[in-house]
């Protein structure tokens, strides 16, 4: 067995696909948001790879490279704020 059928056989089994295309279509949030929101959480959580996958979904869906470096920005911004809670957990005790 390869390794795509390898993963093609536990997608099966957890249903990774189906999931995310449910979740991605649109509902309360459009589809072309939760692509920014894809790719910010990407660099949130320091996935280089959920970020060039997304960034590439991003990028077929027609949204511009400005709009990819602000949710970029603002994901930075998350995660570096989440760093500074160690320095103010330092200076509390």
């Amino acid at each position: 067995m390869n390794n795509q059928e390898r993963i093609d056989e536990i997608d099966r089994k957890i249903g990774f696909s189906s999931m995310k295309k449910t979740i991605m279509e649109d509902g309360a949030i459009d589809r072309r948001t939760k692509k920014l929101l894809a790719v910010a959480s990407a660099v949130a959580v320091g996935c280089d790879t959920c970020f060039l996958t997304n960034k590439k979904f991003a990028k077929e869906a027609g949204i511009s490279d400005e709009e990819i470096d602000e949710a970029i920005l603002v994901a930075a911004l998350i995660r570096m704020g989440s760093g500074l809670n160690y320095t103010w957990k330092n200076i509390e005790e």
